[in-house]
């Protein structure tokens, strides 16, 4: 299909959403796939120039051009630089001519921390009155948080202070306001005990160590470092949809709790640094989604760690949906993992090195040599029985042709192996970010060619 056959205001759609980038990424994507779109062709160029909410997102080397395109739209601002100090607040200044602080609808700010802690000489008579989201990276806000807490409205949402050093009382005095407005919070520097007690419309919290008092609220909470599985007691987590969650080595050694805590609506549980042992304690009867990192933790001992937990007669954490496993899994903790986890429809897991990768999926998943003697028949028929899409990702090898081409021939066996209809994609990522998948059905088409021209070449030599 002609994409440009498609009328405007299809294409204004497709555009729009391929331009503003990956959310994530907005800050240094946006600007470049703008770039790109701009010469495909004259009538994309056009539409482009004339969309101003595709020119809001707005980085300083760009600020003139993209402002004279925006109309009256809202801001997106991101200021990174390591100016000196003076020329850095005359900046400030000139920015504000240009575009109001009024204006401004997010403001992501980078600047150099050593030269950022005399910016209490910027000052302004404007309101930051449309501010809806604060992001700032190493640096200290002097004058310009407080500037912003005294003037933002109801409007505001969002605030993330990240790696910012600034001292927990005055850090408490100065995001007062923003503490009353906010529905989002992030600060991974700081702990929930050096904080005020949160306000009921805080959904989404992302914080250093979990010491939080009133929780019914929380929505999303990330923690960044957890002692002990403990902390999680007392609480009610009634509202909790995701929970983004690091323990400590010495969790390990602990005894287990007797009791168990129950998370009634999570859906999205994510454990990182290959400690898994406490997610004994833990009951998530509607989760969706698992996945399990092993950061800086052996792979070793990652799988240990892994294979203990799910083998623990108490263990009743499972996926209903998908479960990702960051790290390579030993053929033993694979099958295990696919008999324990027999109702996901997405399975994924990663290798460090493709030749082990190819023989854990041909020994486990193609040839079912660690299917043991001793599971049930129910445990032997189901293996792998719920698995829809299969998604290996490729931690450290590279993915240029050389490694692809073998990777995608290997797929299209996997395939031929696992019959029947249940298992519908693989995918493979690769650590640059490119990733290619093959479905069943396109294996099944061009296996059928592939046999047809055979045929066809037996009956010409007959």
């Amino acid at each position: 299909m002609n994409v440009n056959k498609l009328p405007t205001e299809i294409l204004q759609q497709i555009l729009k959403r391929v331009a503003m980038g990956p959310e994530q990424n907005m800050a240094t994507a946006a600007p470049a796939l703008r770039r790109h779109l701009l010469g495909v062709c004259f009538r994309w160029r056009e539409i482009i120039l004339n969309m101003a909410e595709l020119w809001t997102f707005n980085a300083l080397a760009t600020l003139d051009l993209n402002l004279s395109r925006t109309s009256s739209q809202l801001l997106d601002i991101y200021w990174h630089t390591s100016l000196d100090v003076s020329h850095v607040t005359q900046l400030f200044k000139v920015i504000n001519t240009r575009a109001p602080f009024c204006r401004w609808r997010s403001l992501e700010i980078d600047i150099d921390f050593w030269h950022s802690y005399r910016l209490h000489s910027i000052q302004s008579d404007d309101r930051y009155s449309n501010l809806e989201s604060l992001k700032i990276h190493w640096c200290q806000r002097e004058g310009l948080l407080p500037l912003i807490n005294s003037t933002i409205s109801s409007n505001f949402r969002s605030f993330h202070n990240i790696g910012a050093y600034t001292p927990a009382d005055l850090l408490r005095d100065r995001i007062s306001n923003i503490m009353s407005r906010a529905t989002e919070l992030t600060l991974p520097n700081f702990g929930a005990a050096l904080l005020p007690p949160l306000p009921p419309q805080i959904t989404t919290l992302s914080i250093w160590s979990m010491t939080l008092q009133n929780t019914a609220h929380i929505h999303d909470l990330t923690v960044h470092l957890s002692p002990s599985i403990s902390q999680f007691f007392d609480h009610d987590w009634s509202s909790l949809v995701s929970l983004d969650v690091l323990f400590t080595r010495t969790q390990h050694s602990h005894p287990l709790p007797q009791q168990t805590i129950l998370f009634p609506r999570l859906q999205t549980l994510v454990v990182r640094e290959g400690r898994f042992r406490p997610l004994i304690s833990i009951s998530a009867p509607s989760l969706v989604s698992l996945r399990l990192e092993r950061g800086h933790e052996s792979v070793e001992k990652a799988n240990r760690s892994l294979f203990d937990t799910i083998s623990h007669p108490s263990y009743t954490v499972t996926s209903m949906g998908k479960l990702e496993i960051g790290f390579p899994l030993s053929p033993m903790v694979l099958a295990s993992v696919i008999r324990d986890f027999s109702a996901v429809e997405l399975l994924g897991f990663g290798f460090d090195d493709s030749y082990d990768g190819w023989e854990v999926i041909r020994h486990v998943i193609c040839e079912r040599r660690y299917v043991k003697v001793e599971w049930s028949e129910r445990l032997k028929d189901n293996f792998m029985a719920g698995v829809k899409i299969l998604k290996l990702q490729m931690n450290w090898i590279l993915g240029d042709d050389a490694f692809e081409n073998p990777w995608k021939e290997y797929t299209a066996k996997i395939f031929e192996d696992i019959p029947g209809k249940q298992l519908e994609t693989i995918r493979c990522s690769w650590p640059r970010g490119d990733s290619w998948e093959l479905s069943r059905l396109n294996w099944e088409k061009s296996h059928s060619k592939v046999d047809g021209s055979k045929q066809e070449e037996g009956h010409c030599a007959l």
